[in-house]
């Protein structure tokens, strides 16, 4: 009899633990609660992410990661799939990120609605329904940083190619001549007050009066240029007009010369060159025989048969 009660103890104790075991299987299989399937799809890594990892809408725990496996028709893809309680309101706006917990790094499923479009994601038959894995914190950190890492590589690249030696003179030269442009800024403004002072002379009220004055005077001969034009223009017409009676008179003083004045002085000179030949055989014949002047001119010898004179 005592053998017998004590299998009976231990056989009630076994169904206890058998009962425990099963409620709290039961407890973290979701208690009886009614959940859907859906696929998370991605071309990026899932590096931390493990089954069972727990699926979380805006921060609450409402499923757990089923299993993590490459797509059938496409290798290049990662398909994780998951179950949501059914009463989680996941939408065509839903949108499905990787996040990982504190200082444990545990990776999880984080789902948010963008409220882009409202309608329910339900399954289509035998067909599960698909949300795209959005890049986590950490991927898109990795991206940034390659992204910096490669700016600062044409960074370097580009500080080595201004700090070459060529380089550097231009720039040490430039300095030079930002220098020598300091310089003469500091002259121009140590010449400055004197400016001043000479604008400040130019601009007293008196200096004004008498800019003003010009002004008027200026004024005064632009109004009297159009008059001074006409009258230029009428006298320039005038000489216009003497010169082209000084050109007729020339005309008729040429005709002149060439018409009457010109014979009569060609037939003075002809007479001119027989006088001259005359006094010229005058002259000979005083030089030849002087006593002409007082006994006159010598009578020719006489010709062949002629008798002589006396």
């Amino acid at each position: 009899m005592e053998n017998r009660a004590h299998a009976l103890i231990v056989g009630f104790v076994a169904l206890l633990l058998t009962g425990a075991i099963i409620a709290v299987v039961w407890w973290f299989g979701g208690g009886g609660e009614e959940y859907r399937i859906y696929e998370l799809e991605t071309h990026k890594g899932v590096t931390g992410l493990t089954s069972q990892a727990a699926v979380r809408f805006r921060g609450v725990r409402v499923g757990r990661v089923m299993a993590i496996d490459l797509d059938d028709s496409d290798p290049h893809k990662v398909v994780v799939r998951i179950r949501v309680r059914q009463d989680v309101p996941i939408t065509y706006g839903t949108v499905a990120t990787l996040g990982f917990q504190g200082l444990t790094g545990n990776a999880f499923i984080q789902l948010d609605d963008s409220g882009k479009d409202p309608r329910p994601l339900l399954p289509v038959g035998e067909d599960v329904a698909r949300i795209a894995l959005q890049p986590g914190l950490v991927d898109q950190a990795s991206e940034t940083g390659r992204r910096v890492v490669g700016r600062l590589d044409e960074a370097s690249q580009g500080v080595a190619h201004v700090l070459r030696a060529e380089n550097l003179e231009r720039i040490d030269k430039a300095l030079q001549n930002i220098a020598a442009s300091t310089t003469h800024l500091e002259k121009t403004l140590a010449q400055m007050p004197a400016l001043v002072k000479d604008v400040r002379a130019y601009a007293s009220p008196e200096a004004a009066a008498e800019l003003q004055s010009a002004v008027r005077e200026v004024s005064k001969a632009t109004k009297q240029l159009p008059g001074i034009i006409d009258n230029w223009n009428r006298a320039i017409g005038k000489i216009d007009a003497a010169g082209a009676r000084i050109d007729r008179l020339g005309s008729d003083l040429q005709g002149g010369l060439v018409a009457d004045t010109l014979p009569r002085i060609n037939a003075l000179s002809t007479e001119l060159q027989g006088t001259s030949a005359q006094i010229n055989g005058l002259l000979g014949d005083l030089q030849r025989s002087p006593q002409m002047l007082l006994m006159g001119r010598e009578a020719p010898p006489p010709g062949p048969g002629e008798a002589a004179t006396k």
